[in-house]
């Protein structure tokens, strides 16, 4: 009988596991990282915040922006440990969410494959904010941050609400 792989068994779970940690500055990476634009808005629908998300690739051609929509309910399961369920959205749908009462923040996203991780810096356009998020297998896994990124590193915020996207947010009408 085959056993299941760890991530396999996260997606059957809606599992994200993520440590997450403050930079003073985005690392001064040698190598090309890929840029990606998002645009998050959180909306009230019937009693829940739902995330819907527009990102699009840096790189993309501006006549055709290689844009994806998604909606997201995410639920804290532990510090670092969340239950969530994404599905693909049309762009009216976005759109007709921006229409309404949200909250919103703009960021763009360096993603640095190192070591078999994504390593995902975010830099807030309406903030001096840099945050780094590194997707797991298990919260507890081992890590061995890179050098170029440790350097910049401040403290590791894990866990931490006051860092969590929705509360860095800011309400729009």
């Amino acid at each position: 009988m085959a056993t299941k792989r760890s991530d396999d068994m996260k997606k059957e779970n809606n599992l994200e596991i993520e440590r997450k940690f403050l930079l003073k500055n985005i690392p001064n990476f040698k190598e090309s990282v890929k840029k990606i634009i998002i645009h998050q808005i959180y909306v009230d629908v019937d009693g829940k915040i739902n995330r819907y998300r527009m990102s699009e690739d840096v790189d993309s051609s501006i006549v055709n922006p290689n844009r994806v929509y998604h909606v997201c309910n995410k639920k804290s399961l532990s510090p670092g440990v969340f239950e969530e369920i994404e599905s693909e959205i049309s762009k009216d749908v976005f759109d007709s969410m921006l229409k309404k009462e949200h909250r919103s923040i703009l960021k763009t996203r360096h993603v640095y494959e190192h070591g078999g991780l994504k390593w995902e810096i975010d830099v807030y356009h309406d903030m001096k904010l840099v945050m780094l998020e590194v997707e797991l297998e298990d919260i507890n896994q081992p890590i061995t941050i890179p050098e170029v990124i440790e350097e910049q590193m401040i403290v590791e915020v894990t866990g931490q609400r006051v860092f969590s996207n929705y509360n860095l947010s800011t309400e729009s009408k």
